[in-house]
């Protein structure tokens, strides 16, 4: 979740703030130009930073020091040999004019960014990305030894391996890191509580703020040493010097090299620890020691849910994985795809639907064609190759390639540069003697796949693969009795469209579409600008504007307050199901509407307010009640169709 911006930024939206650590590196993976030996002092209460930092210049450099240096923080002095240099600033640039044969210079500066928002200093929290050049750094190939000394109660964690940490005789705390080469250091510091564990020689660590209950702290070091062990034995060694997670006082949940920057009010929820952390300890792996290589479309958010939301998931829940993925494809407004190789990173939601979801299922599909043994070598092999480096789509299917002993250049090749997925149709079907003839048939441009059939025979059920590569195939599949019924692709192993009777109206409808309109009705005033803050967060947008007139030609997302049913009877459109009496918030999507409706009904402006942040997680439902911030009620409407991809013999 992760990427870099293509340039510092002095203030970072959240949003922004999101793509730092896709494109980390390990140390020693570039050559540094710059050395830096760098002295850091903090004062959150008064969001004051102050550092002195030596620059030793690379060898045979001559002419003028160009450096980067953020807003808000201003040069105080700049020396060669205890001398002052002249310095030129013009925004964040600064240039140095230095003597010949000038091997080492001093600079010393300081600034006040008193702001909870990156980049800022605060009590409960300190945040300097990597993003901002929070020292003044000539290119992200620096390297840079950091000691930052924080006031008493305060500690420090950084991207980088930790050299030292001292409390000082005045009760201050010292701690000194190394950041990884190639990588725009990351660094936090707050009020924490620190765990730690050595494991195996890799340093683990919590950074908790003291109300995260502390018994999460063993468990959240247990889970991480066992995340860090099994994808070892998958891939190949870890690759850092530790692995770290931190509280975070804002509503965030990132990865970075060695380290995850994680919300302090959703550390104790049961997804963090089941799908949340093994996805970022993996994300060391995919995406911070084997970096996307650039243009070639990022594969790591796709096997890295592959490998770890997905392969650490029960049977059922992978079954109903899969199917998610196609309901959220299919909530994909058509003009919002993109081809994988397209895809560079997370901005809205309809960019997860194609890098998350579909990336993941073509993995899926991968290994289904070359089997678990030659995938897996597979991707240690991508690993031990192009580790501290990058790679490519290219990569991986010359890795697959060797593993497998297969052609796999046309299936790479229609699941990553076309745009759209299969449509399939089951035209005919009968039972013939010793089995079933099946017509099985594909619209527009045909791909090649292996289609699952299932054939429900008086003897019981029969898988089968039709390889389905033309326009249309009719084809005899033998049964060892007498066929009844035949299925195709019942339990969703193939990306593609959902054919009628599978899909259902979701939360998704509305949440993906780019021009979905949003109407409040019923609220008070001192409520709509609680609606428009949640209204742009299930939507993805910095801000929308809510209007109190319904257009039902376009797709909606419509906050009222009120009972449910009430609220629909005012509204005109078919009410939510049952829920309990003490729902607080009930939100449904409308099955039965000239576009997609999503309707939120509030008990009171309370009830909305909690809303703000966990509602935009359950896109995937079609309805939702709430009790407070709790999900106490949901579930998926029966699609209204017989399966069309189903038939009776």
């Amino acid at each position: 979740m992760i990427r870099r911006p293509s340039s510092p930024s002095p203030r970072l939206p959240l949003p922004l703030v999101l793509l730092l650590a896709l494109t980390c590196a390990l140390p020693g993976a570039a050559l540094a130009q710059v050395a830096h030996d760098l002295m850091l002092s903090l004062d959150p209460a008064k969001g004051r930073l102050e550092g002195t930092d030596r620059l030793t210049l690379p060898a045979g450099h001559t002419g003028p020091l160009t450096l980067t240096l953020g807003e808000g923080l201003a040069v105080e002095t700049a020396t060669v040999g205890g001398e002052p240099v002249e310095v030129r600033r013009d925004g964040e640039t600064l240039r140095l004019s230095l003597p010949a044969g000038a091997e080492v210079a001093t600079i010393t500066y300081a600034g006040t960014l008193a702001a909870p928002e990156p980049p800022g200093l605060a009590p409960e929290g300190t945040w300097l990305p990597g993003g901002y050049a929070w020292f003044p750094r000539a290119t992200d190939a620096d390297r840079l030894e950091v000691t930052v000394i924080l006031p008493p109660g305060q500690r420090a964690a950084m991207t980088g391996a930790l050299v030292a940490e001292e409390e000082t005789a005045e009760g201050r705390m010292r701690a000194t890191f190394r950041a990884y080469a190639g990588e725009p250091p990351t660094l936090f510091a707050g009020p924490y509580g620190v765990t730690e564990r050595m494991h195996d020689g890799i340093r683990l660590r919590t950074y908790f703020h003291n109300d995260v209950p502390g018994r999460l702290s063993g468990a959240y070091l247990d889970d991480v040493a066992r995340h860090i062990d099994h994808y070892a034995g998958v891939i190949g060694p870890y690759p850092y010097d530790g692995f770290a997670v931190v509280s975070a006082p804002h509503p965030v949940g990132l990865g970075y090299p060695g380290m995850t920057y994680v919300s302090r009010r959703i550390l104790h929820l049961p997804f963090m620890r089941t799908q949340s952390l093994p996805h970022e300890v993996l994300h060391v792996w995919w995406g911070n020691a084997v970096r996307v290589a650039p243009g070639s479309g990022n594969w790591a958010e796709g096997l890295t849910t592959y490998m770890a939301d997905y392969a650490l998931a029960d049977p059922a829940r992978k079954d109903a994985m899969r199917r998610d993925w196609l309901r959220d494809y299919a909530a994909l407004p058509a003009g919002e795809d993109q081809p994988l190789t397209a895809f560079r990173g997370k901005l809205h939601a309809r960019d997860q639907v194609t890098g998350y979801g579909k990336g993941a299922f073509v993995f899926h599909m991968l290994e289904r064609r070359i089997g678990e043994e030659a995938f897996r070598n597979g991707v240690a092999a991508v690993y031990a190759d192009h580790r501290g480096g990058t790679a490519g789509w290219s990569d991986f299917r010359e890795a697959f390639e060797a593993a497998s002993d297969m052609d796999l250049s046309a299936f790479f090749d229609q699941w990553l540069t076309r745009t759209g997925a299969p449509t399939l149709a089951l035209e005919a079907a009968e039972a013939v003697d010793g089995g079933v003839r099946v017509t099985l048939a594909q619209a527009g441009e045909p791909y090649a796949l292996r289609v699952p059939v299932e054939v429900e025979t008086a003897a019981g059920t029969e898988q089968h693969l039709v390889p389905l590569s033309a326009r249309r195939r009719t084809v005899v599949l033998d049964t060892d009795a007498a066929a009844r019924a035949v299925r195709v692709d019942p339990d969703h192993h193939l990306f593609r469209h959902l054919a009628e009777g599978e899909r259902t109206a979701t939360l998704r409808d509305v949440t993906l579409a780019p021009d979905a309109q949003v109407v409040a009705q019923g609220l008070p005033e001192t409520a709509e600008e609680t609606a428009a803050t949640l209204a742009a967060r299930m939507l993805g947008a910095r801000s929308v504007d809510v209007a109190a007139d319904w257009d039902r030609d376009r797709p909606a997302l419509i906050v009222a307050q009120g009972a449910p049913r009430a609220v629909a009877d005012r509204l005109g459109v078919a009410a939510p199901p049952e829920v309990p009496e003490d729902a607080s918030a009930v939100v449904w999507s409308v099955r039965e509407a000239p576009s997609p409706t999503l309707v939120v009904a509030v008990r009171d402006a309370a009830a909305l307010e909690a809303l703000v942040r966990p509602l935009p997680h359950y896109g995937r439902e079609s309805w939702l009640a709430f009790r407070g911030g709790e999900a106490i009620a949901r579930g998926s409407w029966e699609p209204k169709a017989e399966n069309a991809l189903a038939r009776r013999l």
